[in-house]
């Protein structure tokens, strides 16, 4: 598969999730001012990878869209409510996002606030609806897990402690990563598998989680270096804040071997995908994110 086909197919994945969702929106009373914040957000703009990705891993795994849908659709709403937050003057205090004022820049605090928690309810709303069976309930209670306090919240939480606190942890760093990061990139992998019965997650949890860790080292290198990551966010705040990032405990050197090394690792485990060619184009585009 080449770039141009590539893109193609991601093109393809993302035009029927958008399709999807302004469907799903669609439903929701235009006279709230809590929808139009929870919209706004939502329809910022991003590459949407993680529904991209679970609707690839269907594809995959031959998961039919119609049953995959409402779980990616929750997923980036989760995505967007934690961004909404995470933004927030309380959290990292970040005035733009996806290259657009903030939510709370936009609709101010309370509203903000409110519209991320909206999103968190519309998501499981929405989902619920759809979930017949035993496979969809427990694919549907792994996003819970992964959205809450063990999972991204957890995640949050530590990433919080750790500000200006000059630490350099590496493993308190992985935590924050494997929380904050991974688990909603596990669950593209491990949400189709689910459904599809599969009865070892391990390997596509595995999966998951090393692509979430190497999307942060990108990002962390973006931080400081610029490049495709960086774009849609206040470049060079982690430093500026003095958060705990990879840059810190490894070194721009160091980094860069662990990239390197990480990247590889993952291109191995994905040829269990009969569409492998998607993800390692999808890992190329990852790794062409920051400057070498």
């Amino acid at each position: 598969m080449n770039k141009n086909e590539y893109l193609i197919k991601y093109n393809y994945y993302l035009n029927v999730f958008e399709d999807y969702s302004r469907k799903v929106f669609n439903k929701v009373s235009s006279d709230s001012p809590i929808a139009e914040a929870m919209k706004y957000s939502f329809f910022a703009g991003g590459k949407r990878i993680r529904p991209v990705l679970m609707m690839a891993v269907s594809d995959g795994m031959s998961v039919d869209f119609n049953d995959v849908m409402p779980f990616a659709f929750a997923l980036e709403c989760i995505h967007t409510y934690s961004l909404i937050h995470d933004d927030l003057p309380a959290l990292d205090n970040d005035d733009l996002r996806r290259g657009k004022p903030s939510n709370h820049k936009k609709f101010g605090e309370a509203m903000a606030i409110l519209a991320g928690d909206g999103l968190l309810n519309f998501a499981f709303e929405h989902c619920i609806r759809y979930c017949d069976g035993k496979e969809k309930l427990s694919a549907l209670l792994k996003v819970a897990e992964y959205s809450g306090y063990s999972g991204m919240l957890g995640g949050q939480a530590l990433d919080v402690f750790s500000q200006g606190k000059n630490l350099s942890d590496e493993q308190l760093l992985m935590s924050i990563y494997k929380k904050k990061t991974c688990k909603f990139l596990i669950l593209p992998f491990v949400v189709p598998a689910i459904l599809s019965k599969k009865e070892n997650l391990t390997l596509y949890e595995n999966i998951g989680d090393c692509i979430g860790v190497l999307f942060q080292y990108v990002d962390d290198f973006s931080d400081i270096k610029g490049g495709k990551q960086s774009f849609g966010k206040t470049m060079g705040k982690d430093f500026k804040d003095d958060k705990l990032t990879a840059v810190k405990i490894y070194g721009e050197e160091g980094l860069k071997s662990r990239i390197k090394g990480l990247s590889d690792e993952i291109l191995k485990n994905l040829k269990i995908f009969k569409n492998r060619e998607f993800f390692e184009c999808f890992m190329l585009d990852i790794i062409s994110g920051y400057e070498n």
